[in-house]
């Protein structure tokens, strides 16, 4: 009996005792092995969600052009030779929900950056804040406006010769205006999207950026040529529908009327894969 009592209380010991430093070795590297499988997937979806998120604010835009053009005779916003832009025309839409302007992912604000240099994921804005229009409002905003999406401006109905303080639309440009959204092919209109700044004004001869989320002098289109959202921006059209772009599509979207989507950037146009900047190799041909 006593034999027997003193082998049970040693077995008790052994089964007390933790685990051995290889076991804790083997289970870490278990955990770690498995945190490196999962971080990808988790990363995407993480991605997705913003992306979705984007989806649903540009389909808000759409809903808000819509009502915008139907109080007025279908028009499009005058833009900035009238005096406001976009973000102020539609207020009325969207007063006090200023984060639909904001694409989930990017929300770094030009200002707080050192020297307000815009890349793929900022947000422009706030307009009165410190290193950002702090000493004017311009006359097309109001203060504390921001965001990170960008009208096509050549989806506007300017005047001709704009308000004192503006400037006139040079009669060769005139006619590229959509001015109004009864447009046919209207699902090939970018109406906005994914921009550095709150608008821009592509042409089928502006080039690519040389190096990935910067603006290139000279090239509109520069702006929207950004991979937020796995391999290009997201765009609302003119017939208010709502997807991602890739980013040599871009060129092959009808920005104005009399816009080329047959021009020098595009495949049908002569480009090869080699002719694009490096980083731009690896996006799918248009």
């Amino acid at each position: 009996m006593f034999v027997w009592g003193l082998l049970d209380m040693n077995e008790r010991k052994k089964s007390s005792y933790g685990f051995t430093l290889i076991e804790l070795l083997v289970v870490i590297a278990i955990i770690a092995l498995l945190l490196s499988i999962l971080m990808p997937s988790l990363k995407r979806v993480r991605n997705q969600a913003k992306s979705v998120a984007c989806l649903s604010n540009l389909r808000q835009w759409g809903i808000m052009f819509t009502l915008y053009a139907q109080d007025n005779n279908q028009s499009l916003p005058t833009g900035w030779n009238g005096g406001t832009m976009w973000m102020v025309d539609l207020m009325t839409y969207h007063q006090g929900v200023d984060d639909v302007r904001l694409c989930p992912s990017a929300k770094k604000f030009l200002h707080t950056i050192p020297g307000n240099v815009p890349s793929t994921f900022t947000a422009w804005g706030k307009y009165g804040d410190p290193g950002y229009y702090d000493s004017r409002i311009p006359s097309w905003g109001i203060k504390g406006q921001y965001g990170s999406y960008g009208i096509n401006g050549w989806a506007h109905n300017p005047l001709d010769e704009g308000i004192l303080g503006t400037y006139g639309i040079s009669i060769s440009d005139r006619p590229l205006y959509w001015r109004n959204m009864l447009a046919k092919n209207a699902a090939r209109i970018p109406l906005m999207g994914a921009c550095m700044w709150d608008g821009s004004e592509p042409r089928d001869t502006d080039s690519p950026p040389a190096l990935e989320g910067i603006q290139l002098s000279g090239s509109n289109m520069s702006t929207y040529c950004l991979d937020r959202h796995n391999g290009g921006p997201n765009m609302l059209f003119m017939d208010t529908s709502v997807r991602s772009v890739d980013l040599k599509e871009l060129w092959t979207l009808k920005w104005h009327k009399q816009f080329n989507t047959d021009g020098v950037w595009t495949t049908s146009g002569g480009v090869l894969s080699k002719d694009w900047p490096q980083w731009m190799q690896k996006y799918p041909e248009h």
